[in-house]
């Protein structure tokens, strides 16, 4: 038998009558153990997306069927051990963020369908069209517009298509959704709805642009101030994160140009000498040594944010009720993992990590937290990327709350504690009458 709950069917019969009864029966699982994630077909998510998606090859264009990637290759346990398995279809899973804009196009038209749907046509409202050629004095200046006479100049949708950069091609359409805000809207630019402005402008840019340029922006909570990442993959193959400033006049532009998309290295969120440094903590630097305490948050709240903004790579839109990463109820990275994480995020464009990488870890956070039944520990790095499921409630606390860096070592903290994790006992009992495989990998309490 092995480990967890089974379920079991007795039959009793009597001459011409028979009773049948089924109950569970339990061999108890440790309280701690690693977690083995492994890839998993999501069939009604992938039948979701064949019905649904604005791609006709959506689930191929992304590899199919993922069973290799750094999140599912760097812990193996053995197969017959079924308790710790934690699936994902990673190919399917980004559809989570992607219907992002279908669910949004739907709910809000005219800020986000209609406005993506005016580009390279003609719409036949003056209004709009007045915006594009520059007619209508606009919220925001085009890249080729002059400034003296406060003028939009013109959308050159041309351009604006064969940009060869995301960067490029932000230049054009970023500013052209501004202006679509302040003057088609009622409510014009507004900074906290950045999970509205993300898939727009993903959108806008995959479905109008042929070089091929691929684009992934999320929503990002800073201090009373909205804004986004933007990731691009240029026609050239290379990579680059921006920052997304929502409102045509963010404040990171004082002391300096208009930084509505500027590279993260470039912005000034991460410059103590910008004012908008001082007013507005970015998740970016948590643990980031120039930090400076320039807010009222305290370790928590800061972790908090590095993890929401981590976790909503996979997913912006959360109803009211829904557990999101950040609040940590049942989920708790270590802090060594979060720092990682968003050390990669800030000098994306400096160092050599692929984003495909990190997205899919946010994509198991995303998936871990949404599984309230267990409480999960996530730890290592992001280039060995471990999970494990914990018992104790006020251990996810105490996670939480790890500002030294105590947990951060978690194996160590299964293997001091067997009276709750599995020993290397339980492996073989559980294994018994099996060939035995090299344990090694299986770094649990007693490995």
């Amino acid at each position: 038998m092995k480990k967890g709950e089974q379920e079991f069917t007795a039959t009793a019969s009597s001459g011409n009558n028979q009773a049948q009864d089924t109950a569970p029966a339990v061999k108890a699982t440790p309280g701690n153990y690693k977690v083995d994630v492994v890839p998993q077909r999501n069939e009604e998510l992938r039948n979701q997306i064949g019905q649904n998606s604005l791609e006709d090859n959506y689930l191929e264009d992304r590899g199919g069927f993922v069973t290799s990637d750094p999140v599912l290759d760097t812990y193996s346990s053995h197969e017959q051990l079924g308790f710790d398995k934690f699936g994902i279809d990673l190919a399917a899973y980004e559809w989570r963020h992607d219907n992002d804009y279908t669910g949004l196009a739907e709910a809000q038209p005219t800020e986000v369908k209609n406005f993506v749907d005016s580009i390279g046509t003609d719409t036949g409202n003056p209004d709009i069209e007045a915006i594009k050629s520059g007619e209508e004095v606009p919220a925001a200046i085009y890249p080729n517009g002059s400034m003296a006479e406060r003028r939009g100049g013109n959308f050159d949708f041309e351009q604006f298509s064969n940009a060869e950069t995301v960067g490029e091609a932000l230049d054009w359409v970023h500013p052209y959704l501004f202006n679509w805000q302040a003057k088609i809207t009622n409510d014009g630019p507004v900074s906290t709805e950045d999970a509205l402005y993300a898939p727009a402008l993903e959108r806008a840019i995959e479905q109008n642009t042929n070089q091929g340029l691929e684009v992934h922006a999320w929503d990002v909570e800073t201090l009373g101030h909205g804004t986004g990442l933007i990731y691009g993959k240029n026609a050239d193959g290379s990579e680059e994160l921006r920052f997304m400033e929502t409102v045509a006049s963010p404040v990171t532009s004082r002391g300096g140009g208009i930084q509505l998309h500027p590279l993260i290295e470039d912005s000034g969120y991460l410059d103590p000498e910008n004012l908008g440094y001082q007013e507005h903590w970015h998740p970016l630097r948590f643990g980031w040594e120039n930090d400076e305490n320039t807010s009222s948050l305290g370790f928590e709240s800061k972790k908090g944010k590095a993890v929401r903004t981590i976790g909503e790579m996979a997913n912006s839109l959360y109803h009211q009720d829904d557990p999101h990463p950040g609040h940590g109820e049942t989920v708790a990275p270590t802090t060594e993992y979060v720092v990682d994480f968003t050390e990669k995020l800030r000098n994306f464009n400096q160092n050599d990590v692929k984003f495909q990488k990190l997205y899919n870890q946010a994509k198991v956070l995303e998936k871990l937290v949404r599984t309230e039944d267990k409480n999960h520990v996530v730890y290592g790095t992001t280039e060995n990327p471990q999970y494990a499921v914990v018992e104790d409630d006020s251990l996810i606390e105490d996670i939480w709350e790890d500002s030294s860096g105590e947990y951060d070592d978690f194996n160590q903290f299964l293997r001091d504690n067997p009276e709750y994790s599995m020993s290397t006992e339980d492996i073989n009992a559980s294994l018994e009458g099996e060939e035995m495989d090299d344990f090694s990998q299986q770094v649990l309490a007693g490995a």
